[in-house]
Protein backbone atom coordinates (compact mmCIF):
# COMPACT_ATOMS: atom_id res chain seq x y z
CA UNK A 1 0.00 0.00 0.00
CA UNK A 2 2.51 2.60 0.59
CA UNK A 3 4.66 1.49 -2.51
CA UNK A 4 0.82 3.21 -4.17
CA UNK A 5 0.80 5.73 -1.81
CA UNK A 6 4.05 7.60 -1.71
CA UNK A 7 3.49 8.96 -5.56
CA UNK A 8 0.06 10.11 -5.18
CA UNK A 9 1.25 12.04 -2.40
CA UNK A 10 4.64 13.34 -3.78
CA UNK A 11 2.22 14.80 -6.90
CA UNK A 12 0.31 16.52 -4.36
CA UNK A 13 2.67 18.01 -1.56
CA UNK A 14 6.19 19.26 -1.33
CA UNK A 15 8.39 17.35 1.09
CA UNK A 16 7.72 20.23 3.04
CA UNK A 17 4.10 20.09 3.70
CA UNK A 18 4.51 16.33 3.94
CA UNK A 19 6.84 17.07 7.36
CA UNK A 20 4.33 19.93 8.08
CA UNK A 21 1.35 17.07 7.99
CA UNK A 22 3.24 14.75 9.86
CA UNK A 23 3.81 17.65 12.33
CA UNK A 24 0.31 18.43 12.87
CA UNK A 25 -1.52 14.53 13.27
CA UNK A 26 1.29 14.67 16.28
CA UNK A 27 -0.70 16.99 17.78
CA UNK A 28 -3.83 16.83 19.64
CA UNK A 29 -6.06 18.37 16.79
CA UNK A 30 -4.39 16.04 14.49
CA UNK A 31 -4.94 13.15 16.29
CA UNK A 32 -8.50 13.68 16.85
CA UNK A 33 -8.62 14.52 13.14
CA UNK A 34 -7.48 10.90 12.41
CA UNK A 35 -9.70 9.43 14.38
CA UNK A 36 -12.90 11.64 13.88
CA UNK A 37 -12.56 12.11 9.86
CA UNK A 38 -13.36 8.39 8.80
CA UNK A 39 -16.46 9.41 10.75
CA UNK A 40 -17.11 12.48 9.60
CA UNK A 41 -16.48 11.23 6.08
CA UNK A 42 -18.77 8.32 6.54
CA UNK A 43 -21.83 10.99 7.67
CA UNK A 44 -21.07 13.16 4.41
CA UNK A 45 -21.42 10.05 2.41
CA UNK A 46 -24.63 9.02 3.63
CA UNK A 47 -25.87 12.89 3.34
CA UNK A 48 -25.01 13.17 -0.07
CA UNK A 49 -26.27 9.49 -0.94
CA UNK A 50 -29.80 10.88 0.84
CA UNK A 51 -29.63 13.88 -1.50
CA UNK A 52 -29.13 12.49 -4.67
CA UNK A 53 -31.65 10.05 -3.95
CA UNK A 54 -34.15 12.96 -2.73
CA UNK A 55 -33.31 15.02 -6.38
CA UNK A 56 -33.24 11.96 -8.49
CA UNK A 57 -36.70 11.13 -7.01
CA UNK A 58 -37.90 14.87 -7.80
CA UNK A 59 -36.00 14.53 -11.55
CA UNK A 60 -38.32 11.76 -12.01
CA UNK A 61 -41.46 13.43 -10.59
CA UNK A 62 -41.14 16.18 -13.03
CA UNK A 63 -40.31 14.23 -16.26
CA UNK A 64 -43.16 12.01 -15.35
CA UNK A 65 -45.46 14.63 -15.37
CA UNK A 66 -44.42 16.02 -18.39
CA UNK A 67 -44.11 13.16 -20.10
CA UNK A 68 -47.52 11.29 -19.03
CA UNK A 69 -46.78 8.73 -21.84
CA UNK A 70 -43.70 7.45 -19.69
CA UNK A 71 -45.48 7.60 -16.67
CA UNK A 72 -48.23 5.20 -18.45
CA UNK A 73 -45.13 2.87 -19.82
CA UNK A 74 -44.37 2.43 -16.57
CA UNK A 75 -46.98 1.82 -14.90
CA UNK A 76 -47.75 -0.77 -17.33
CA UNK A 77 -44.59 -2.15 -16.94
CA UNK A 78 -44.89 -2.48 -13.36
CA UNK A 79 -48.29 -4.10 -13.98
CA UNK A 80 -46.63 -6.81 -15.99
CA UNK A 81 -44.05 -7.79 -13.50
CA UNK A 82 -46.30 -7.83 -10.59
CA UNK A 83 -48.41 -10.22 -13.10
CA UNK A 84 -45.78 -12.07 -14.05
CA UNK A 85 -44.60 -12.77 -10.26
CA UNK A 86 -48.16 -14.33 -9.11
Amino acid sequence: MLDLAVPVYDKNFSHQEIRSLIEFYQTPLGQKAIATLPKVSAEMQEQGRKWGEDIGRQCMVEVLSEHPELAEALNATQSNTQSANK
